[in-house]
């Protein structure tokens, strides 16, 4: 079995707003909050017909045995807030390990 991500690693916390139906206005659930989660910017250019933009965002780190709440899953759309910036959920990437579960997961924030 893969060892956990340790919790010295896992120094934020935000808060998580579940995606319920779009709007006007967009519904989000109760939000909850993360512990002992990672988040870490990602800086990135793209390359578009206007030029060279920036497509800067997060790349959150929530383990499934030392982040809290335990169990907690994502999806599409979901709203993070971290630092007072809201950021929306593009792409959710479990990483399973050893013994083919989810060892923990890698969210797209922009």
């Amino acid at each position: 079995m893969s060892n956990p991500i340790p919790r010295r690693l896992l120094i934020h916390s935000a808060t998580l707003a579940p995606y319920v139906s779009p709007g006007p206005p967009v519904v989000y659930g109760t939000a909850v909050t993360l512990t002992h989660v990672r988040l870490e910017p990602v800086k990135q250019n793209a390359m578009t017909s206007l030029g060279d933009m920036k497509n800067d965002r997060f790349l959150l780190f929530f383990d499934c045995k030392n982040s809290l709440p335990v169990g907690r899953t994502f999806s599409m759309k979901d709203r993070i807030t971290f630092g007072g910036q809201a950021l929306s959920v593009r792409k959710v990437t479990p990483c399973y390990g050893d013994d083919s579960t989810v060892h923990h997961y890698e969210v797209n924030c922009v």
